[in-house]
């Protein structure tokens, strides 16, 4: 059953008011449940170092490293509030939550990156995979724009063993995308069911579909959350940057039905020209917060896809501003019950890119293997790991042409 909302005008009332015992508790915490939280964590990567390096001295510059680069990331010390779920807590839609052994995997893996270690880690901590080639919309910046609704690479079953190839080669998170991978649920359930228990699983959608009985089906067959984009706090504008006078109405229901569920829920926003100011950025924080989703991703629009060959770059001022609103999002505690704000080209200009085959992966809608959706570099296709002529650790997608890694693989300093 979908939820009553209006699409065409604004409401002249908070969300939260309106679905008014239609959703679950606010996700986010901070305060002492937080700083509790971080002593665990910090407790965890102390065992987990000593397990991997034998050496109190070692684990210890290991750690200092390790949590230097993640305040590296997040612009200063630490972010003081997370998103809880059940009885885990969470940090980002890239991170496993913890405690759980995905979680500890992944730290592992960090760990390895800043001095080699022999015990188990990933090959990659997250692949993004395009399920379907099928969408009914007409987004302006869809990346996948040349590969829509055409005949689609594999089947369920050739997905699900793409998946298993990865698994065994060491993988923490799968994100599900499209195309829309709502179209076809059965598929995404089926992919989810077989293997959830041993990764986690998140649907990036633009809300189509997602009713309240699709919401727990995806919750029940072990999906973590949904990532719905939503990319104005005006219906009007988003409905037309969607392409479809019915795109605000279902991306807002798919948060309050997603969140009912019990998923965790965040909202992708892709930053353009025509819609960066701070009037903007702040109303949609507003609207993000009033829906009580866990997370808000931030991106800026890039030159591929629908937007090839157009003037899409945001200019150096309009940085400045994204930088100051993720800040001031993230620091500024009159903000602290707001979701957590995800920005990846704050830490890109600062670190280099994290994906490119390094912790993330993206086989899009035609089955080519690229650094990332924005990065179309297709030097690889998926088929050919199906096919065994080509393997998953032989992948070498070079280093990011936009955002040059400047922290070696291993930023190991015996000093």
């Amino acid at each position: 059953m979908e939820l009553p909302l209006p699409d065409t005008q604004k409401l002249n009332e908070p969300l939260a008011n309106v679905f008014m015992n239609e959703t679950a508790p606010p996700p986010v915490i901070n305060g002492w449940e937080r700083k509790w939280v971080d002593l665990r964590i910090k407790t965890r990567f102390l065992l987990t170092a000593l397990q991997c390096y034998h050496s109190p001295r070692i684990a210890l510059q290991v750690i200092r490293k390790l949590i230097k680069f993640k305040q590296d990331i997040n612009g200063r010390k630490e972010i003081r509030r997370c998103v809880k779920n059940g009885n885990r807590y969470f940090f980002s839609m890239y991170i496993p939550g913890f405690p759980s052994g995905l979680f500890n995997r992944y730290i592992r893996t960090e760990m390895n990156f800043i001095r080699p270690h022999q015990q188990p880690v990933n090959h990659l901590q997250v692949l993004q995979l395009a399920i379907t080639s099928r969408c009914p919309l007409k987004c302006e910046h869809c990346f996948e724009w040349d590969n829509l609704n055409k005949e689609e690479p594999f089947n369920t079953e050739q997905l699900h063993e793409l998946i298993c190839k990865f698994k065994n080669e060491g993988l923490s998170q799968l994100h599900l995308t499209g195309g829309e991978p709502m179209v076809n649920i059965s598929r995404l359930l089926e992919l989810i069911n077989r293997s959830a228990t041993s990764l986690e699983y998140y649907v990036l959608s633009a809300g189509l579909n997602i009713t309240r009985e699709n919401a727990l089906r995806l919750k029940q067959a072990g999906a973590t959350g949904i990532i719905i984009s939503l990319d104005h706090s005006d219906p009007e504008m988003h409905n037309r940057f969607r392409g479809s006078a019915q795109a605000w109405r279902q991306a807002v229901t798919a948060v309050i039905n997603a969140r009912k569920a019990g998923l965790i829920t965040a909202l992708s926003l892709c930053v353009t020209r025509e819609f960066i100011s701070k009037n903007n950025l702040y109303e949609y924080a507003k609207i993000a917060s009033e829906l009580g989703v866990g997370f808000v991703q931030l991106l800026e629009p890039k030159a591929v896809g629908h937007y090839t060959n157009k003037p899409v770059l945001l200019n150096r001022e309009q940085l400045n501003l994204l930088e100051e609103f993720y800040t001031d999002m993230n620091f500024n505690p009159a903000y602290r019950h707001y979701p957590v704000f995800l920005y990846h080209g704050h830490h890109q200009r600062k670190l280099g890119c994290m994906s490119a085959g390094k912790r993330i992966l993206y086989i899009d809608a035609a089955g080519h293997i690229d650094a990332c959706p924005f990065c179309q570099t297709r030097k690889y296709e998926a088929a050919a790991i199906l096919s065994g002529r080509l393997k998953i650790k032989n992948i070498d997608l070079g280093k990011c042409p936009e955002y040059p890694d400047k922290s070696a693989p291993s930023q190991w300093n015996e000093n």
